[in-house]
């Protein structure tokens, strides 16, 4: 009865404990002889193990199979081991892992070998997760006690029980030299009190102290800093103590003092600054300044309360009000900016920018706006494009700056897939650009190329339309300012497919906003009446005046020689200026002051080209080198440089290009007076002055015009080579190559040639080439310009 009872126990535990029972041979691959039903609760049958189906070592976790033979290793070592205690992971059949316990008995031969395994696996995956669980919540408590940015100290008995790193940082203690004193040797007396009264407290009613107090610590050097402390009442080490936690709070008393001051200042620039400002709360005028009733005209108590549209004119009040309401609505707190028309008390109309944001005011929501009187720079404004008219620059603006339609594909500098036929406004033809023989990004400014690049870049990233104002040239060279609007369609994939957008020729816009502060602070100066010297330093000391410039010089070109003479210059030393006065149109220096564009570099880069004398001693920084042209011709170069900056800005840069656009017809007009022309043909002169290979060819090859440089090198007499195919002066092995590359510069698929030359005397003139398209003799021509690498 007793032998049934107990076999029916076993058969119960074999079938719902989660304790299993094993018997299995420790080689191969773990053979198992036995194992009790309950092993389905990892989703296995009894008879897959009794089948020979599966084997034990199947279900092990495979990163704990060496870790189990080793163990295994050991016993065969020690014959006398009885007993297995392993503990490993196990995959039931869904793949989730199972953490378990086994406890056998080893069975061996009479020689001592192990032939079976018999033992019992208990799971204790819960009992690991719980280990580990509370192992994470014990580095966690570390962590935040030790690592955290509060002061930790348990005060037991009147003494320092506990201290933590952060607050021996904030004492400048060591650990051991804070443990066993008293908390309050390290409190200034003012605060000795306060601090005692609130730790009895929390220790005699046993509970947290709610309110946080603020006090002053002393460190180890008998400084004083303001901390927060918090007092909780807990039991350590079985007694009654008390946590306080001290956190600095230096930098926010130091911030509140700030802001007192920034309030004092602020006050000051409402009350007496030169904008209105005004809170408009509920629509209505909650606060105005003194400025902006100065303004309107209204008193104090006429403005407060008076509905915010009403100062406005009619033609504003709809528009205002909307935008409040719908900023409001969409919690806008980045400021808008917009330009509206004031109405004042005696129904003056005041032109005016507003800059409204969303504020705080009295605990609810409000604008709070800042009014700009505008009226003096309207009026420049529109004395401005009066003068612009007079000189029928708006006009042809008008005429000639309609919307543009481009469609682009999204590759390396944009092909043009369609463009409008509007674009001949700048001198090109729909099929420049369609054929492909020009490419939007040819046209664009080298200065403003990348910045596109990383702009067309972000937007398609962030999936926003793109919108940007650059420089692009003209077909004649010309710089023109464009504003670009642009969306970027996609295929399914959401890939771009095309970016199809407008261009607006902006140049006299921008012309109109940096010429504003020219025209305004300029006043006479650009007038052609007076000393002619002192026209020239008025100038330049009023281009000295921009911001990040320090000094420069004014060259005037030679009209006859090319050559550069300073006529102005501002803080160089003499010696500079002796250095630099003048230059020779085929020096480095007059090449490089007299290049087509804007350069902007360091001055040690400028100086390391000259190679007879060093200038490093001027200290010079930026530098800015800008021709100033006259009907598309450089007639002058400012030379500006800083002492300080290491780059000009873009927006410096800006302004002064602005100034040499405007002066480039101030100081044309003046060359041009009847004492300063000279009858020489000085494109002749220049071009047969150059020490470079210098050629025009005809659309067929043909030469139609060498320099006498060109002459030299090649070894012919003037005008012995007009008329030759050009294909003539390469060598025959390279004739092939040559006539392939010059087939693609007449197509424009190429600008740059670099095949060797060869002379009348079979010599080989190695040059770099470079080809342009130009008019000679109203004639579409290719002008060849060529540097000589070697020549032997």
């Amino acid at each position: 009865m007793k032998s049934n009872l107990e076999n029916s126990e076993l058969e119960w535990l074999h079938k719902n404990s989660r304790m299993f029972a094993i018997l299995w041979k420790p080689v191969g691959n773990w053979a198992v002889e036995f194992v009790s039903e309950n092993i389905n609760q990892y989703g296995y049958a009894q008879e897959e193990f009794s089948s020979g189906k599966m084997m034990y070592r199947d279900i092990i976790y495979p990163e704990d199979i060496e870790m189990i033979n080793f163990a295994l290793l050991e016993c065969r070592k020690n014959k006398d081991e009885q007993f297995l205690d392993l503990e490993y992971r196990i995959i039931s059949r869904s793949g989730k892992l199972h953490w378990v316990a086994e406890r056998s008995i080893l069975i061996r031969d009479n020689k001592g070998n192990i032939i079976n395994i018999r033992g019992l696996v208990l799971d204790i995956t819960e009992h690991k997760n719980a280990e580990l669980e509370l192992r994470m919540s014990e580095e966690k408590y570390v962590t935040l006690v030790e690592k955290g940015n509060d002061g930790i100290i348990i005060v037991q008995d009147d003494t320092l029980k506990f201290v933590n790193s952060k607050i021996c940082e904030l004492l400048g203690y060591e650990r051991e030299e804070l443990l066993g004193g008293d908390v309050l040797d390290h409190v200034p007396v003012d605060y000795k009190r306060m601090i005692s009264k609130r730790y009895n407290k929390t220790l005699n009613d046993k509970m947290n102290v709610r309110r946080n107090s603020e006090a002053e610590f002393l460190t180890k050097q008998g400084n004083r800093f303001p901390v927060e402390i918090s007092f909780s009442y807990i039991h350590h080490e079985l007694k009654p103590a008390v946590v306080m936690t001290i956190r600095d709070i230096s930098e926010r008393k130091r911030a509140e003092i700030e802001l007192k001051d920034s309030e004092k200042k602020y006050s000051t620039l409402v009350e007496k600054g030169d904008d209105m400002i005004v809170i408009v709360q509920n629509d209505s005028l909650a606060f105005s300044n003194p400025k902006f009733r100065s303004v309107t005209g209204y008193q104090k108590d006429e403005a407060i309360g008076k509905r915010f549209s009403e100062f406005f004119s009619k033609g504003y009040r709809k528009m205002i009000g909307e935008r409040f309401r719908g900023d409001m609505a969409k919690n806008w707190t980045s400021p808008r900016k917009y330009e509206v028309e004031l109405i004042s008390k005696d129904n003056e109309k005041i032109a005016a920018e507003l800059n409204s944001s969303i504020i705080e005011h009295e605990g609810k929501p409000a604008y709070m706006a800042i009014i700009r009187d505008i009226r003096e720079q309207k009026e420049r404004e529109r004395q401005l494009l009066e003068f612009l008219e007079m000189q029928k620059l708006l006009v042809n603006v008008i005429n000639d700056s309609p919307t543009i339609i481009f469609i682009w594909r999204p590759e390396n500098d944009w092909p043009v897939e369609f463009v409008s036929e509007n674009i001949s406004q700048f001198g090109y033809s729909v099929e420049d650009f369609t054929s492909g023989n020009v490419l939007y990004g040819d046209i664009i400014h080298p200065y403003d190329i990348e910045n596109i690049k990383t702009e067309v870049l972000r937007s398609n990233q962030e999936g926003r339309n793109f919108s940007y104002e650059y420089r692009i040239f003209t077909k004649s060279g010309e710089v023109r300012w464009v504003d670009e609007r642009s969306i970027y369609k996609r295929d399914e994939k959401g890939d771009v497919e095309y970016i199809q957008g407008i261009i607006v020729d902006i140049t006299d816009r921008k012309n109109v906003n940096d010429f504003i502060r020219i025209e305004a602070e300029v006043g006479d100066f650009f007038s052609p009446a007076g000393d002619m010297k002192s026209v020239f330093e008025q100038f330049l000391e009023f281009t000295l005046q921009i911001d990040k410039i320090d000094s420069g010089a004014l060259y005037l070109v030679d009209d006859l020689t090319g050559e550069l003479s300073i006529v102005a210059h501002r803080g160089l030393s003499a010696n500079f200026v002796k250095s630099t006065r003048y230059y020779n149109p085929n020096s480095i220096n007059g090449k490089l002051f007299t290049t087509e564009y804007p350069i902007y570099k360091l001055y040690s880069e400028i100086d390391a080209l000259n190679k007879d004398e060093d200038l490093s001693y001027e200290d010079l920084k930026a530098t800015a080198i800008i021709p100033i042209k006259h009907n598309r011709k450089i007639v002058a170069v400012l030379f500006l440089a800083s002492h300080i900056e290491f780059e000009i800005p873009s927006d410096i840069r800006s302004s002064l290009e602005t100034v040499s656009m405007q002066a480039g017809a101030v100081i044309g007009n003046i060359r041009d007076r009847p004492q300063m022309q000279k009858s020489t043909d000085i494109s002749q002169y220049l071009i047969d002055s150059l020490e470079d290979l210098f050629f025009v060819i005809d659309m067929d090859g043909c030469i139609l015009y060498t320099n006498q440089y060109f002459d030299d090198v090649m070894g012919y007499v003037k005008d012995e080579l007009i008329g030759m195919s050009l294909l003539k002066l390469y060598p025959q092995n390279k004739a092939l190559e040559a006539a392939s590359v010059l087939a693609d510069i007449i197509a424009g698929k190429k600008a740059i040639s670099n095949i060797p030359m060869e002379s009348h005397d079979g010599s080989i003139v190695l040059a770099e080439t470079k080809f342009t398209r130009a008019k000679w003799n109203g004639k579409d021509v290719l002008v060849g310009l060529g540097r000589e690498l070697i020549y032997r």
